[in-house]
């Protein structure tokens, strides 16, 4: 009987992955051959080719206009209003009509102009008549991020209607969601998708003067981020027409270094206009509203499709797609469910027109 001989034999694979894809595998049989054995040798080949380097990202944003989720001095038995809506339907009740255009962006913000508080708050004294101070429970903050909501701007005057430690149960309420962010006249928020950094500025806008802030603001953020957005709350309410001061403002504003400007507060729409290549718009009205039972019932979501190259440092593109919707639907009054307006509807295009000045009205 014939000794048999042990023969080693080492595979060495090294397999390197840097943004790689594997495009097709090769399979050789080696066969070694001795008196009394055979060994098979398999022999993988792997071609391995590289993906090019993109500079160019898109970013997809939506704004909304005032949501005010939350009703006067935050009485949840009138069944009419929006807290006792809040009480009795799914969180995701309120923005479902929405949904299908804000969960395929890349973020969606929207004016939060309510105070969120489970504790018993004294109204601060406003001065005036009549006024109006929101509030609900603080589990309503989920009523924004369960609905894709990533930002909220605290920079209104509904605020501060339960003073300071309102504020603070409001802020601490988005924090607790974890995963909508919030700013105001002292917070900024920055948004970030594929590397490139977006500041956004949510501020007040109550006069002119208030732009020297808000381009001081901007600059501070050039040096950290990439695209600069300015959200503002302030104008006259229930106006369809831009103040001269405040079209003087966004102008500054945008010479300052907006990329773009987005307005709020006069709870109806105001138009849109492109200036030195940034587009403006005045007022996006009201959105998911509880204030009021029969608000003027036409509203946007207003998209904003922003092309950067990352190489050069610039925005190759900015193109707007406007949405019309019903600030409500159904029958009646308000039932704080905004829905988009059929294409074949008469306000369809009348919002646009209006958008685009081309109507002098919305409705």
């Amino acid at each position: 009987m014939k000794r048999l001989s042990i023969i080693t034999i080492c595979i060495a694979s090294v397999m390197m992955f840097t943004s790689c894809s594997v495009q097709s595998m090769q399979t050789e049989n080696i066969e070694i051959s001795s008196t009394d054995v055979t060994i098979t040798e398999i022999v993988t080949t792997t071609e391995i080719t590289t993906q090019p380097y993109n500079p160019v990202v898109t970013i997809d944003l939506s704004f909304l206009g005032d949501c005010t989720l939350g009703t006067q001095h935050g009485d949840d038995t009138d069944q009419d209003r929006f807290n006792y809506y809040a009480l009795n339907n799914d969180k995701t009740y309120f923005f479902q009509g929405a949904i299908p255009y804000i969960s395929s962006d890349d973020f969606t913000i929207a004016n939060c102009e309510t105070v969120f508080t489970d504790s018993n708050l004294t109204e601060r004294d406003k001065g005036y008549t009549p006024a109006f101070w929101f509030r609900s429970r603080t589990e309503n903050a989920f009523i924004f991020s369960e609905n894709s909501i990533e930002a909220v701007s605290l920079a209104n005057n509904h605020t501060n209607d339960f003073g300071e430690q309102g504020q603070i149960d409001t802020q601490n309420a988005i924090e607790s969601t974890n995963y909508t962010q919030w700013g105001n006249d002292d917070k900024d928020i920055i948004l970030e998708k594929d590397g490139v950094k977006i500041g956004l500025v949510c501020c007040s806008l109550w006069d002119g003067n208030y732009a020297d802030s808000i381009i001081s603001r901007i600059e501070n953020l050039n040096s950290t981020t990439d695209i600069q957005v300015v959200f503002f709350h302030g104008g006259e309410e229930a106006t369809h027409i831009a103040e001269s001061w405040k079209i003087e403002a966004c102008h500054r504003i945008v010479d300052g270094g907006a990329d773009l400007v987005i307005g709020g507060h006069p709870h109806v729409l105001q138009p849109l206009e492109e200036y030195n290549g940034v587009h403006i718009i005045y007022s996006i009205g009201n959105f998911v509203f509880g204030g009021n039972l029969n608000p003027e019932n036409a509203t946007i979501i207003y998209q904003e499709s922003i092309t950067y190259n990352k190489d050069t440092k610039q925005i190759e593109k900015s193109e707007e797609n406007i949405i019309p919707f019903y600030v409500y639907g159904g029958t009646g009054s308000n039932n704080y469910q905004p829905v988009p307006v059929p294409e074949d509807n008469y306000l369809y295009s009348q919002i646009l027109g209006f958008v685009y000045g081309e109507n002098s009205s919305p409705i």
